[in-house]
């Protein structure tokens, strides 16, 4: 199995980095002892030793500068294990074959370190390096220290071969078994969970491997469980986006409508109030007409008084003739100023003959105009004014009567003397004051109709007004359930609208969930969990 690229660069690295610095340690290390040991005269020291052992220090140094910088190689790290071995080896050098033995474990170190961090390759190869620069070492330091024993040396080499290439290949075993372990991680980040390790052992990594084979075991089952979950979601979500976005539809619907019979109502409130204001303004036209005709009334009554009145001085003025006519049959000198006096007041018949036919003719129309008073009473400010035309020329007319009848009296006077030729003129006069006392008692009764009428004009006004109020209250009690309508329907408008809002928030989160939940079904596509692999 292949572990990444850039992985096994950063432990080349760090090993290199590592190296270099125990390298410099050793080295200075080793340059103290010796240096020590040639003062006190307990080592023989070559000055060529102390010069090697300063090169490898700035070798390793160099090396752990390049390494810091980001330069990198495969063969650093066999670099630094050979400068290490070369340092320790010509440390050894300086000192005797049994002063060699305690420090010669340091060699385990240089082989074993690279062997756990790199693998076997670089154990071997340090192996293969310690024992070929141990053994060129021996032999070159066998005439300074005769005491060496080849056998032993041999032996020794033998025995630190066997152990550190036992450690190496343990080490290997358990760096291979390690590096299963990170290759399974490795899958599992990238969202492979189908491989487990199958490890016989019973040790720490044993372990640690069968732990995480449960972890992905557990991580498949909430991988699996976590996308039937997301299928559903998804599916839920589609149909909530589906209902909210029909939510959405028919909340604006619904505002529409609410929105138009809001207005509906606004304007039944508008014509109800127009209606409200009409009625008052007719209200006051039937205050006024009521008033007109109580006008028209007291002067009716006034000019049924007054032709009352008229009527009774006639029969006096009728018997004061007779008992003239009877006294004073003498007076026919007067027949021309009587008779004169009989076309004034033939003039004057005529005229009250043409106003009772007027009052007839405005009796009528009032009458009509009575029975029309339900259109506003249109046309009774007309027939007030022809009744006032009317009392006018009555009441001239009357006045006419009283100066001829005061002409008449005093021509009766003066021609008291003259009984028999004014005896006749008298009875004609009699008769035409009887006629005129007949024409006042006829435009007297005509009034009296007129009167009649009027009250008849009068309760009709006063039914239509009472109606034309009980309408206006009516109308007020619609105008404020309409107002309370309006008021109802602008609250439901506005609640709607709040509504139709939170309907088309709720659709955009039905569709944010949607889209979250595609999104989480993507992430968790990127999972393996069918095939399960053991490595």
């Amino acid at each position: 199995m292949d572990i990444a690229k850039q992985e096994i660069r950063e432990k080349e690295m760090n090993f290199s980095i590592r190296s270099a610095t125990a390298t410099m340690v050793l080295c200075g290390i080793v340059a103290a002892i010796l240096v020590l040991g040639n003062i006190l005269n307990f080592l023989f020291v070559p000055l060529s030793s102390l010069i090697i052992i300063a090169v490898v220090f700035f070798c390793a140094y160099f090396l752990s500068f390049l390494v810091r910088r980001g330069v990198a190689s495969p063969i650093i790290p066999y670099v630094t294990t050979a400068i290490l071995t070369v340092i320790l080896t010509l440390a050894l050098s300086s000192v005797g074959p049994l002063t060699r033995i305690p420090f010669f474990l340091i060699y385990f170190y240089i082989v074993l370190q690279p062997a756990l961090v790199l693998g076997r390759t670089h154990g071997l190869f340090g192996i293969v390096f310690v024992d070929v620069l141990y053994i060129a070492m021996v032999f070159w330091t066998r005439s300074q220290y005769p005491e060496t024993h080849l056998g032993f040396e041999a032996t020794k080499l033998i025995f630190f071969t066997i152990v550190a290439l036992f450690l190496v290949l343990e080490f290997d075993k358990n760096l291979r078994r390690l590096q299963r372990i990170r290759y399974v991680t490795a899958r599992a980040e990238t969202g492979d969970l189908t491989h487990r390790i199958n490890d016989k052992e019973k040790d720490e990594i044993a372990f640690l491997s069968m732990g995480l084979n449960r972890l992905l075991e557990t991580e498949s089952a909430i991988i699996g469980a976590i996308y039937e979950i997301v299928n559903k979601l998804s599916s839920i979500g589609e149909q909530i986006a589906s209902t909210a976005g029909e939510i959405a539809s028919a909340s604006s619907e619904i505002v529409q409508t609410t929105q138009a019979m809001t207005e509906k109502i606004d304007q039944q409130h508008d014509d109800l109030s127009k209606t409200i204001t009409t009625g008052k303004t007719l209200s006051e036209v039937s205050f006024e007409v009521v008033n007109n005709v109580k006008k028209i009334e007291e002067f009716s009554i006034g000019v049924s008084t007054s032709a009352a009145g008229a009527t009774e001085q006639g029969d006096s003025v009728i018997n004061n003739i007779e008992l003239i006519g009877k006294r004073y049959e003498n007076l026919s000198s007067l027949m021309a100023q009587l008779q004169d006096v009989s076309s004034a007041i033939n003039k004057i018949v005529n005229t009250i003959d043409a106003i009772a036919e007027k009052i007839n003719i405005l009796a009528l129309n009032a009458s009509i105009e009575a029975a029309r008073a339900g259109e506003y009473g249109r046309g009774f400010s007309i027939v007030a004014d022809e009744i006032k035309k009317l009392a006018d020329s009555s009441q001239g007319s009357a006045s006419e009567i009283a100066n001829i009848i005061k002409q008449m009296v005093e021509s009766l006077q003066t021609v008291a003397v003259s009984t028999e030729e004014v005896n006749s003129a008298i009875k004609d006069g009699s008769v035409l004051i009887r006629t005129t006392a007949d024409v006042l008692k006829g435009i007297s009764n005509k009034v009296l109709e007129l009167n009649t009428a009027i009250k008849n004009i009068k309760d009709v006004i006063a039914t239509e007004e009472e109606e034309i109020t009980n309408m206006l209250k009516q109308v007020e009690s619609s105008y404020g359930i309409s107002d309370e309508n309006s008021t109802a329907a602008q609250q439901i408008l506005a609640s709607m609208q709040e509504q139709s809002a939170a309907s088309e928030e709720f659709s955009a989160s039905s569709q944010e969930l949607v889209s979250m939940a595609n999104k989480l079904k993507d992430m968790v596509h990127k999972f393996t969990v069918a095939q399960v692999h053991t490595e």
